[in-house]
């Protein structure tokens, strides 16, 4: 299992002139090639003009090769996403296995253009990516060498004698089980500090558990599992305070920015280059950002190594699709918005692959919903409480989490079941009292959801 590690060092002036070639080449790769530009043409096809678009710039040889391919791979992963997103809306547009096997076979060879509903949902899901970044680029492993200098590692870049004279970068690390043999690097500029990346095969991790556990993702904690157990305690709170100090330091700039303008506009303009040098930077900024993200990816790891400690088959919901109809307040989505990027799920993927157990995702609708003891569309979630339809008591995650492990091996619920679909299914299981609600889903008619909230409000309205 290949995993990034990284190395500091401070920033060398010879890092400068380069960051800013590749970063003019990235932003050009991107606005060439980042939306339909790559239709019907191979990677092989866009790198062999890449000689003859960046070979003007003052940058060696394979530092601009090896960049430019990464730059590449992002595009045409991007691509592949949006692809994918194609293909389920291909999916659902026909049931003619002969249509579908012909669209298909135009995006995998990348001729979109050529059907409109294809090109319609390419432009949609492939929109013109764009590229800020100016501060990285990647050094291919024959074309560095490293060492001790001064009891610390040392790496030194070869740059060819025509664009330049080799540098050397002193990090802060003594060398002790660092090995760069057969890495490429990407080394990345952030003001007066340096990373260096690289990858590493990661040894397999401790034994894994026995049992068989659903894990609900959660806010406050990270993770509920089906035993009852609480993983990642903070998670949400230090979540809430940085958006809470982001959110009022947006406002502050906000007004700062509007002072800026009108002092500018007004001819001001030292006073408005003032506040934009001194109050406008980004610095402190990127720092509380760095420092929250690597909190939580900490929290996040620590959880999922405690549920694989206890777990040799793990259920987890699979939350790669937004909710439909679904807008959350913006104070919500701001809250959630690092979440959502995937730490959690980042985190229960690569511990449970390093460590030898089972990762299973389960579609996630109704998992909240469902009373537990009963398998049912019944009860009622109330904040961080399910009221079990028997009178019990539950935590609301633990529910979810019972109900996650359920669905595991549910006959009926796939991974990609559709949420109307699910709903369908667990309202034929019901009691008879919800006949009302499938005769209605039979006949095309909305369906009702009467256990989710007030039990009998919807049929006491009919009768």
């Amino acid at each position: 299992m290949k995993v990034t590690r990284t190395i500091y060092a401070a920033t060398v002036v010879e890092l400068l002139p380069i960051c800013k070639a590749t970063g003019f080449m990235r932003a050009d790769i991107w606005r060439r090639y980042g939306a339909l530009g790559t239709h019907a043409v191979s990677a092989g096809d866009i790198r062999k003009d890449f000689a003859s678009l960046y070979g003007h710039l003052n940058l060696d040889g394979t530092i601009r090769a090896e960049t430019s391919k990464d730059v590449l791979n992002d595009v045409l992963a991007y691509r592949a996403a949006a692809t994918e997103k194609v293909k389920t809306a291909v999916a659902k547009r026909t049931n003619s296995e002969q249509e579908r096997v012909r669209l298909y076979g135009l995006l995998r060879r990348g001729e979109w253009l050529a059907d409109p509903f294809l090109h319609r949902q390419m432009r949609k899901h492939f929109r013109h990516g764009v590229s800020k970044t100016r501060n990285q680029f990647i050094v291919r492993s024959d074309k560095f060498s490293y060492g001790i200098v001064g009891g610390f590692l040392a790496v030194t870049v070869h740059v060819s004698r025509k664009y330049g004279n080799d540098f050397t970068i002193i990090t802060n690390t003594t060398g002790k089980n660092v090995d760069l043999t057969g890495c490429n690097l990407r080394i990345i500029v952030k003001g007066d500090a340096t990373e260096i990346h690289y990858a590493v095969d990661k040894p397999e991790g401790r034994p894994h558990g026995d049992a068989a556990l659903g894990v609900d993702k959660g806010y406050t904690e990270a993770f509920a599992d089906s035993d009852g157990d609480f993983h990642g305690q903070g998670f949400g709170a230090e979540l809430s305070a940085f958006s809470a100090a982001a959110h009022k330091t947006g406002i502050a700039r906000n007004r700062l920015h509007a002072l800026e303008k009108a002092h500018r506009a007004d001819g001001r303009t030292a006073k408005a280059d003032r506040i934009l040098s001194n109050n406008l930077g980004s610095k402190k900024i990127n720092a509380r950002r760095d420092r929250t993200q690597r909190l939580l990816r900490t929290v996040a790891f620590k959880a999922a190594h405690a549920i694989v400690d206890k777990a040799a088959t793990v259920a987890a919901e699979d939350l790669t699709s937004p909710i439909a109809r679904k807008h959350p307040w913006k104070g919500f989505n701001r809250r959630m918005s690092y979440w959502a990027k995937g730490v959690l799920a980042e985190a229960l993927e690569s511990v449970s692959k390093q460590r030898g157990a089972c990762l299973v995702h389960v579609a996630s609708a109704y998992t909240s919903q469902i009373d537990s003891h009963t398998g049912l569309l019944e009860g009622k979630r109330v904040g961080d409480r399910f009221y079990h339809a028997s009178g019990d008591v539950s935590q609301a995650d633990t529910n979810a989490a019972l109900n996650v492990l359920a669905r595991m091996t549910d006959p009926d619920i796939g991974r990609y079941t559709p949420h109307r679909e699910i709903k369908r299914i667990l309202l034929a299981r019901s009691p008879a009292k919800l006949i009302v609600n499938r005769v209605e889903l039979q006949a095309g008619l909305p369906a009702y959801q009467p256990t989710a909230d007030k039990p009998n409000a919807h049929f006491r309205a009919r009768f």
